[in-house]
């Protein structure tokens, strides 16, 4: 079993679609850990703010199964497959961290450079992952928090 760090994301009704795709995501794998939930506007276009979190599973399965199983879950959803990356969706599902790979699998980049990049994908991963490492780096993911600090990100009480 590998231990995968998943981003989800909403912004159509996001605490209903978040509490359904959680709920939805558990059949399939055993969700270790939720972390807190954030809300913040949404990146690259105009629309309503999202809600993001980040999720610990275990999976059996590679990478290309995951995701594909991820993608039906999303297509569940709503999503269609040609769907424009930068747009309202009930329910995203990125996959973070899949265990220590590094490079491309199944047409992914692990790991996701957001993590990198996004106070919406990084906190809720530090708050359930608070000393990982990356495995492309090697340093901490705490170190890219201070950069990412003054995007705006609000918690969502629940």
């Amino acid at each position: 079993m590998t231990q995968v760090y998943l981003g989800l994301g909403s912004n159509i009704e996001p605490e209903h679609h978040l509490a359904l795709g959680l709920a939805r995501l558990s059949q399939d794998y055993p969700l270790l850990a939720v972390s807190p939930w954030y809300r913040s506007p949404a990146m690259g276009f105009d629309g309503p703010d999202f809600i993001n979190l980040a999720v610990l599973i275990e999976c059996p399965d590679d990478v290309g199964t995951l995701a594909a199983d991820l993608k039906q879950l999303e297509t569940e959803f709503g999503r269609t497959p040609d769907a424009v990356k930068y747009s309202s969706r009930a329910l995203d599902i990125d996959i973070l961290l899949f265990g220590d790979a590094v490079g491309e699998f199944a047409g992914l980049q692990l790991p996701r450079t957001d993590i990198r990049q996004c106070a919406f994908v990084l906190r809720p991963l530090l708050d359930i992952h608070p000393h990982g490492i990356d495995p492309q780096t090697g340093e901490p993911l705490a170190d890219y928090w201070p950069a990412l600090a003054e995007q705006p990100l609000f918690p969502v009480g629940r």
